[in-house]
């Protein structure tokens, strides 16, 4: 029950720390409680609310859906309070109990408690400004420039959500759906093999290099800090490139101009 507290504070905390947020919502949900006449809006605005904030935090229910949904989406049921509802209406509610001067001027306070009891959307936290035409990381404009057109790759992870914003006529082996293999330990199929094999922080190249080719990937594309068993060249590669970040290598019958591209249905 411990670990139960432990994940809940934690997620809970990442969700509404560092802004007034929740305790605007306690507040507007006990006003709403009290202050609302309409059995139906009470219950969307102000019962759910706290129904749900107990459901998150009773240890019963609260291991049942860790068990059901998972610890690291426990989290989520927090998204099932509609914040953008139930505080706006509380104030809505407290606003209409004033008149004239008094309510304008409880609603410009309220809308400096909500201006100041957040974070900037537009932060240096979440955004950065642009160091390219693309609006691209610049790590994979680097990468994009050494590479030819027209051609089948396999890339770091860094790398696989912009590859193709950059230069649509490259193909990459895999798209952000292979995450979805991150946390297997082995399979079957060989793609799944080649992409559990590059993740790798020591590299096989007795499996990635015989499945790389086999898969057709004319370039592979790895962060400079992996290390190989192994030589390249014994499997049909040699480095094409690099960048401060990644290690170019491609496949030695590769013919400059050449189109290898491989389109998966």
């Amino acid at each position: 029950m411990q670990e139960f507290f432990e994940i809940a504070k934690t997620d809970f905390l990442a969700t509404f720390e560092g802004a007034w947020i929740f305790w605007l919502l306690l507040c507007g949900v006990v006003w709403i409680l009290v202050k609302e006449k309409d059995q139906t809006r009470k219950l969307l605005t102000g019962v759910l609310p706290a129904v749900f904030l107990f459901l998150y935090w009773c240890p019963v229910s609260g291991i049942l859906f860790m068990k059901v949904l998972g610890e690291n989406v426990y989290w989520r049921i927090l998204w099932l309070i509609l914040l953008a509802v139930t505080i706006p209406y509380a104030m809505c509610l407290a606003l209409g109990e004033l008149q004239g001067v008094k309510r304008q001027g409880a609603f410009l306070l309220c809308l400096g408690i909500l201006a100041v009891g957040g974070k900037k959307v537009l932060s240096e936290e979440w955004f950065e400004p642009s160091t390219n035409v693309y609006k691209l990381p610049q790590n994979v404009i680097e990468v994009c420039e050494l590479l030819p057109s027209n051609v089948h790759v396999m890339v770091s992870n860094r790398l696989m959500p912009y590859i193709r914003q950059c230069d649509p006529t490259i193909t990459s082996e895999f798209g952000r759906n292979s995450l979805a293999y991150n946390g297997k330990e082995d399979s079957e199929e060989e793609g799944e093999k080649l992409y559990l094999e590059a993740q790798k922080e020591e590299i096989d190249l007795a499996v990635l290099g015989v499945l790389a080719r086999k898969e057709g990937c004319t370039f592979l594309v790895f962060s400079n800090n992996r290390t190989y068993l192994g030589d390249w060249a014994d499997y049909g590669y040699r480095e094409y490139g690099r960048t401060d970040e990644f290690v170019i290598y491609v496949d030695e019958d590769y013919k400059e101009g050449q189109d290898t591209r491989k389109w998966i249905e």
